[in-house]
């Protein structure tokens, strides 16, 4: 019995061993880099005050990694490295009770004993709890919070690096994105699976277009209408209609040039289904995992504009009229000569009638607010349009709209002094004590053309005494936009800082709050009628 017991427990111990020199993936291994590299560049004192070559540092140490075959091979060679990088002294003023924004964080990987032996963790630990305090030479922040992405190395002749640049084109951005993107947690596919999905893709990325393919499938999984990618300087054409996704079609909504839409017989309520011989239902399916968005219209909406971009000024299209299938040829022009930000025939405020005044937000200016309210001071409803991109003046108007001081948001932004962690900003306010406020109905309009500084704006509005808000789900992409660059001189933008209602409910992704969803028709566009406005009249005329 006794010799049974031995056996067994030389089998189990036998086992054991084996496990812990198991062989570890290089995808693992590459994913470990990844994070080290990162982790030492924002948190380790003499990294980020930028005493080495870091982007050397890792090109040096990327063979040893993948040589490495197992756990305590790997782990030397990390705990190697941070020797190397001199002593960490104790922290004085790392431990702080102030409440922070934590659900990006996670430093959860350095503990993990299924790939580091224990003086590693200790040590990745340690650095965590000592951490640089001051201004990292990689990254610092503008004054509104945001990020600035500072003292990159400048890559020439990138548009297609080697696979170790590859790799550290890829890694740069994952930690950019893992220390700093407010939105991190809100991504549909949680941001490890993302750095472990894309190392083989970047490794065996045969040629330039698939490497800029994967470059925009990479940003395009953070799930951010404002996240983009310029590979070059280079121009497009555009059609001179606006298109959105109704009823899972591309429809002519509007038009960027209406006297340009009419030349190239193009109508309101058209659907394209092909552009040349590219059956467009078919290229969305496609091209939707390049093309980033917040929510799944918005980012179909994207892709069928991305499709119906090009270089060629003439094209065929192939629409659905009145149920009648036709081809047409249409022109593509350079979006400035549309003219549509500054067109003579844009609308700043009308009359509606005796009772409803409407103010366009895209046409007005600061100076135009008083004048407005003034001309308005009889009316009893005011439909403000914020389906648009608008100046910063949401504090003119709710000094008119509101009879106090109100929140209405929530911010947060990335703390240098704890990468991954975020802090709150006291809540912004806006109005101010006036008795002599508009006393009447505020309809706001939104919808998909509302990003941003327009989802911005309605919060703000949204704190009137008397306010409904309709429309459909907006953009989903609030705060600041950062732009920085992807190595090899691409430029890219993510969403910078975090912005919530004063009640903590989200803006990212979801959109802002809606009271009465309307949605347009492709009948109604035929029809030319704007729904969501007629809507707000039917409410004002109650």
């Amino acid at each position: 019995m006794k010799k049974k017991i031995l056996l067994l427990i030389l089998i189990c111990f036998s086992f054991n061993c084996l496990i812990a020199q198991q062989e570890i993936s290089d995808t693992k291994k590459l994913a470990t880099i990844a994070k080290i590299y990162g982790f030492l560049k924002y948190y380790h004192p003499e990294v980020g005050k930028g005493k080495y070559d870091w982007d050397n540092e890792f090109i040096k140490y990327l063979p040893q990694v993948l040589e490495a075959n197992d756990k305590e091979s790997l782990s030397k060679i990390y705990n190697n490295w941070i020797n190397r990088l001199g002593k960490i002294e104790k922290c004085k003023n790392c431990d702080s009770d102030q409440l922070l924004f934590d659900k990006n964080f996670n430093l959860s990987w350095t503990q993990d004993s299924e790939i580091f032996n224990t003086e590693l963790t200790a040590k990745l630990k340690y650095i965590e709890e000592n951490r640089f305090q001051g201004e990292n030479f990689y990254v610092t922040t503008e004054p509104v919070g945001t990020i600035k992405v500072t003292n990159e190395p400048v890559y020439q002749n990138f548009s297609y690096p080697s696979e170790e640049y590859r790799l550290l084109g890829l890694f740069k951005y994952w930690n950019i994105i893992e220390y700093f993107y407010p939105y991190k947690y809100l991504t549909d596919q949680k941001w490890d699976s993302v750095l472990t999905e894309m190392i083989p893709k970047f490794r065996s990325a045969s040629n330039k277009e698939d490497y800029q393919s994967l470059v925009k499938e990479l940003i395009a999984k953070l799930d951010d209408t404002h996240a983009w990618v310029s590979f070059n300087a280079e121009k497009v054409k555009y059609l001179p209609v606006k298109i959105s996704n109704i009823d899972n079609k591309a429809v002519v909504s509007g038009f960027y040039n209406d006297s340009l839409a009419k030349v190239n017989n193009l109508k309101l309520g058209d659907i394209l289904l092909k552009i040349n011989d590219v059956n467009i239902q078919e290229e969305t399916e496609k091209k939707s995992k390049y093309i980033s968005g917040s929510n799944a219209n918005i980012k179909i909406r994207q892709t069928y504009q991305e499709i119906l971009l090009g270089k060629d000024s003439i094209i065929t299209l192939t629409i659905e009229r009145n149920n009648q299938i036709e081809k047409i040829q249409a022109n593509r022009y350079n979006f400035d000569d549309f003219k549509y930000w500054d067109s003579p025939k844009a609308v700043k405020t009308k009359s509606i009638n005796e009772k409803i005044g409407y103010i366009n937000m895209a046409s007005i200016k600061g100076a135009d607010v008083s004048d407005i309210f003034k001309s308005f001071e009889n009316k009893k409803v005011i439909i403000i349009d914020l389906r648009n991109y608008p100046a910063s003046i949401y504090k003119l108007l709710s000094k008119h709209l509101n009879s106090e001081k109100r929140d209405f948001s929530k911010i947060y932004s990335p703390n240098m002094d704890y990468p991954g962690m975020f802090r709150y900003k006291e809540n912004l306010q806006t109005g101010i004590k006036n008795s002599k406020n508009f006393k009447g109905k505020v309809i706001l309009l939104v919808n998909d053309e509302s990003i941003s500084k327009s989802e911005f704006t309605a919060m703000a509005i949204q704190t009137a005494d008397n306010v409904i808000t309709i429309g459909n789900q907006t953009a989903g992409a609030d705060g600041n936009v950062v732009i920085f660059e992807y190595i090899g001189g691409y430029k890219t933008a993510i969403s910078g800082n975090g912005i919530l209602y004063p009640d903590k409910t989200e803006t990212q992704r979801k959109g802002i709050k809606i009271d009465i969803e309307i949605k347009p028709t492709i009948e109604g566009l035929k029809q030319g009628r704007d729904e969501i406005l007629d809507k707000a009249i039917e409410l004002g005329s109650e």
